[in-house]
């Protein structure tokens, strides 16, 4: 990443809780109908029911889902949202200046990222005569760290809470957010944090699980009835889930599995009986660590050179170096699975990429990207449906970018769970270049 100094005058703002204000209405010519105003539920007088007869036995029927009633979303004339992300002020900046020399250290890029990419998003919807008040909360900061703000009055009058935090942070800010009936995203981090029976708490990043199954829908959608070569090491617990998220030893499936142990590295004869020289071979490794995957993908090559294969991968393969060679992998290609697609070339792509680059020193990279595409969406909904604006989530309308699938997710019995982003998109590689398939 190259160096942005110019964010040290925000990381001094940020410290204050840096607010940015927005006034009057967006854009009218996207509103040119009355929008509709939302009417309280009627409430019924309940009849009296006279006893009756026990009913007859009849058989057990599966639980239906209960539907959830969120409460009436009253629009208000400005909004408050508040941003929590770790930007490590108190250690790098001291009496106004940098404590570092150069580019920002590592474990503060995410965070800064993030955050340069909200304060776009605030001054673009500022522009936009939004009537919305920014706050962003330094969760490195022992006053501000996420047990801090929901047991203070910090988060006090907020619509919205987004959050660039991680597994262990969600749940103290989850039990906030239900408690208080405020919405609370999730929007860098791929994980639930065990929260359950919370409907006001979203996962923008699709968890593994979802990766998972897309890959199975795909493969049993485009390639029915073909064989499917699955690697399992299931000697590391994450990629033992992601297996078993794939392969239910129970269900029947369109294709013919074929599985492979990679705990070690897969031996020649092994191999050639799960593959063919005559067509294209599927494979899906369960197997999250980038580096171990390497070695499997150019164990595919070394032994197997005149082979054709598809190997569809995990998430985390995106920082593959491979991905970028136009010879690290001459006869495979690669399937990956990710959430969102940033596209630079795109008029609002153009105006994110160079306002950074004038602002802060460089284009906008994909954090960046998706710190200004969240503020700028949910604004969107605050302003348009109210703070309780679940129920009209599927409004992708204002997206900068990507499209989001929000959906209740429930446990084995119909209970509510949390809402997440079952939306991916697809990158096929190969020879160093990619393509959204």
């Amino acid at each position: 990443m190259k160096a942005r100094i110019s964010l040290i005058a925000l990381f001094i703002a940020l410290s204050t809780s840096y607010a940015v204000r927005a006034d009057a209405q967006f854009w009218k010519h996207w509103f040119k109908k009355e929008e509709p105003v939302r009417k309280k539920p009627v409430v019924q007088e309940k009849k009296r029911i006279e006893p009756a007869a026990a009913p007859k036995p009849e058989p057990a029927r599966p639980r239906r889902k209960q539907q959830f009633e969120y409460p009436f979303s009253e629009k208000k004339a400005r909004y408050r949202v508040d941003v929590l992300a770790p930007l490590y002020l108190d250690e790098l900046v001291k009496g106004g200046k940098p404590t570092y020399k150069g580019r920002i250290p590592e474990k503060a890029a995410a965070g800064a990222d993030f955050c340069e990419g909200i304060k776009i998003a605030a001054d673009t919807l500022n522009k936009l005569n939004f009537q919305v008040d920014v706050y962003i909360h330094d969760i490195t900061d022992p006053q501000e760290t996420p047990e801090a703000l929901t047991h203070g009055k910090m988060l006090d009058g907020s619509d919205l809470i987004i959050g660039a935090v991680q597994s262990a942070q969600i749940p103290a800010i989850a039990q906030y957010a239900k408690k208080h009936e405020i919405n609370f995203v999730s929007a860098v981090s791929p994980a639930d944090g065990g929260v359950t029976n919370n409907p006001y708490f979203t996962i923008l990043q699709p968890t593994l699980q979802k990766h998972c199954e897309a890959i199975m829908r795909r493969l049993e959608k485009q390639h029915k009835h073909e064989r499917v070569v699955v690697y399992r090491r299931s000697s590391v617990p994450l990629d033992e889930s992601a297996y078993n998220f794939m392969i239910d030893e129970d269900a029947q499936r369109n294709n013919d599995i074929v599985k492979v142990s990679c705990t070690k590295l897969p031996e020649k004869a092994t191999l050639a009986e799960a593959f063919s020289p005559d067509k294209v071979n599927l494979v899906v490794m369960a197997v999250m660590d980038v580096g171990y995957a390497e070695v499997l993908l150019k164990q595919l090559h070394d032994l197997f050179p005149d082979y054709k294969f598809d190997v569809f991968g995990m998430p985390s393969w995106r920082s593959l170096q491979g991905l970028k060679k136009a010879d690290a992998y001459p006869n495979t290609v690669i399937f990956l699975t990710t959430a969102s697609h940033f596209d630079l070339t795109t008029a609002q792509g153009k105006y994110l990429s160079d306002v950074s680059l004038k602002s802060y020193g460089a284009r906008a990279n994909e954090t960046v990207c998706r710190g200004y595409e969240t503020l700028f969406w949910y604004a969107y909904l605050l302003r348009k449906y109210g703070p309780i604006f679940n129920e009209d989530i599927s409004d992708n309308s204002m997206l900068p970018f990507s499209h989001y699938e929000i959906k209740q997710q429930r446990d084995e019995n119909g209970e509510i769970l949390y809402n997440e982003n079952e939306h991916v998109y697809w990158y096929r590689y190969q020879d160093g270049s990619f393509m959204i398939d």
